[in-house]
């Protein structure tokens, strides 16, 4: 789900207002999208801390962490080192922020010591990481995060073939977001997902396939080399299975759009359209900080899927999470 900044900053206004605010946000996009002046925004909301740049700023309440090595790399030294304002004690009305720029770059040993932090956040305290390589962090850091897609003002919003198609299985689905049905909904939504994949790969593999072959035929023509096409084979396997994936993340950046589009309605975001009538219907069934949980489970569902964690397992225990009734 992609956010405008004008969508994203009503978000977080009205969650700080409600007192429902996570402890740690990931922003990712580039700063010509916002993700610096959402992060300043913040900082001014919750400290009354004005500055020209995420990197000029100066509060009490307020530390920046960017990558300072030779390498460009944020070290464990420098996660270490905002460890003593962690602790100390929050002045009344006001939230001590951390903002970690170009999050991506915190080595492996760094990444493992801020998960400390992110695993028992101490009190007012709110973590902002910004990057436009999310790919790049820890699945356990993304997993405990808040994730905020931001996109310059302007971009149109369009759905892929795969995301058409798998379209009327997720409005099923978000028409009984936990109701009384929910459980056998996100059965059915984890049936027509795994249905729709299967039958996706075997359009992918029949073109690439065919696709092959008249190269093949093409260069046997010209030349003496029968076997090209046994040779490209493997190639094409990785190919097909490179484009599987990837419309298998298609189909679930759709779910995770329809639910940030209800967290906007909820919201009262400005200018939202949602993809289906039946997201309206699930902002005006849930509150904020449900759609929440359901899209940080959803996060997980994708961590898992990404680090080739068995689909069938994954899918059964997430979804009856995201669509379902079962406690978050």
């Amino acid at each position: 789900m992609s956010f405008t900044y004008p969508q994203a900053e009503s978000v977080l206004l009205q969650s700080i207002r409600s007192g429902r605010m996570p402890h740690a946000l990931l922003f990712t996009g580039t700063p010509a999208a916002g993700t610096h002046r959402l992060a300043l925004r913040l900082a001014r909301e919750l400290n009354g801390a004005v500055a020209e740049s995420v990197e000029a700023l100066r509060h009490t309440m307020c530390r920046v962490l960017r990558p300072s090595s030779k390498t460009r790399r944020i070290l464990i030294e420098d996660v270490r080192g905002i460890e003593p304002f962690l602790a100390l004690k929050a002045e009344p009305g006001q939230t001590k922020l951390v903002v970690i720029l170009e999050a991506d770059r915190m080595m492996e040993e760094a990444a493992n010591a801020f998960l400390k932090t992110l695993e028992e956040p101490p009190p007012q305290t709110l973590i902002i990481l910004v990057t436009e390589q999310p790919s790049r962090l820890l699945v356990t850091i993304l997993s405990r995060c808040v994730r905020l897609n931001l996109r310059e003002s302007g971009a149109q919003l369009h759905l892929s073939e795969v995301q058409q198609l798998f379209l009327p299985a997720v409005a099923a689905a978000l028409r009984n977001v936990g109701g009384p049905n929910s459980d056998v909904a996100a059965l059915a939504l984890r049936a027509d997902f795994v249905s729709l994949l299967a039958e996706r790969k075997e359009v992918i593999s029949d073109h690439l396939n065919a696709a092959l072959k008249a190269e093949a035929k093409e260069i046997a023509a010209g030349t003496d080399i029968k076997d090209w096409e046994a040779r490209q084979k493997d190639a094409t396997a990785a190919l097909i299975e490179t484009e599987y994936l990837a419309e298998r993340e298609q189909m679930l950046e759709l779910l995770s759009l329809c639910f940030g589009q209800a967290v906007l309605v909820a919201s009262h975001a400005p200018d939202v359209q949602p993809v289906t009538p039946e997201v309206a219907q699930l902002a005006a069934a849930l509150p904020v900080e449900d759609l929440l949980r359901r899209m940080r489970v959803l996060e997980a569902l994708r961590a898992d899927l990404n680090f080739n964690v068995f689909d069938q397992l994954a899918l059964d225990a997430r979804l009856v999470d995201i669509i379902g009734t079962t406690p978050l």
